[in-house]
């Protein structure tokens, strides 16, 4: 079994329209200092995209901003196989977007964020197997 540890263009949330939508109407959940916001819809089969972000009022300084961004894409897409494992066959039939927001004022390690992701995207991945068998 191969594992495909990619990050790559289609798997970005870049419409802005998704963006917004995925603010409005999604759910949240934590696991501090990263907010996961997501949201599971029927429409468009097999489609999983995440994006990133920090708050420009708690990292003044783009440089800060960046980084603490590269850490959560790196996260992401080292704990992304996973979660598409754990939840393989009704992601199928979903289309998922997520958005990992940093909340805190202080950047952890590298390691701390991937647990961090790693526990929210295991939750994620129950919410989504429950709710797909009922």
């Amino acid at each position: 079994m191969s594992t495909h540890f990619s990050y790559q263009k289609k798997d970005k949330l870049k419409s802005r329209k998704q963006t917004q939508f995925l603010f409005a109407k999604g759910q949240s959940m934590n696991a501090f200092p990263i907010k996961l916001i997501y949201i599971i819809e029927a429409l468009e089969p097999g489609t999983l995209q995440a994006g990133v972000g920090a708050p420009s009022r708690t990292f003044r300084k783009a440089v800060a901003r960046n980084r603490v961004k590269r850490l959560l894409r790196e996260g992401y897409r080292l704990e992304r196989p996973a979660f598409v494992e754990a939840t393989n066959s009704p992601m199928e039939k979903l289309r998922v977007n997520l958005f990992f927001l940093y909340t805190d004022a202080t950047v952890i390690t590298q390691k701390e964020i991937q647990e961090k992701i790693k526990q929210l995207l295991g939750r994620l991945a129950e919410k989504i197997n429950t709710t797909s068998k009922s």
